[in-house]
């Protein structure tokens, strides 16, 4: 049950996060805050990570849903195992941050990025993105370390 708490809240709080920005913040207006360390600047991307196929939203929103089905199933099928505890948790982020960022672009037709790194000033991000990439090296290094 912690898992699928854990996706939900994620899912919930990025929709509440991205909200805010989109009503308080305007377009590429930066905002440097904790020191000048983060950099709050709303971003509509209209393609995959890094506008990839931005020209092809529809084809960006189908695989969306499509990997995001494949990923809810995988889900299920690992959720009721016997430990696994490492890869429960990584695909519990990687769901709750692919089904944020799906739901913007079936709702919106882009998804909102709003941060940036001091040091990565020319990559915007949300955090479902965060998430995605955190639960996707927890996966990858608990299948390393072959997790029983």
């Amino acid at each position: 049950m912690f898992f699928i708490l854990l996706a939900i809240s994620i899912f919930i709080l990025e929709v509440k996060i991205k909200n805010y920005i989109e009503e308080n913040k305007d377009m590429h207006a930066k905002e440097e805050i904790l020191g000048g360390n983060i950099i709050l600047n709303r971003y509509h991307n209209k393609g995959a990570m890094l506008n990839i196929f931005e020209n092809k939203p529809s084809f960006i929103k189908a695989l969306s849903c499509v990997l995001l089905g494949l990923l809810v199933l995988v889900f299920a099928i690992i959720l009721p195992k016997d430990k696994k505890t490492w890869v429960k948790l990584a695909l519990s982020l990687i769901l709750g941050g692919a089904a944020s960022n799906t739901y913007d672009r079936i709702k919106r037709g882009y998804v909102v990025d709003y941060f940036s790194f001091k040091f990565l000033k020319k990559i915007i991000f949300n955090i479902s993105d965060i998430c995605i990439f955190i639960g996707s090296a927890i996966l990858l290094l608990a299948e390393l370390f072959n997790e029983k």
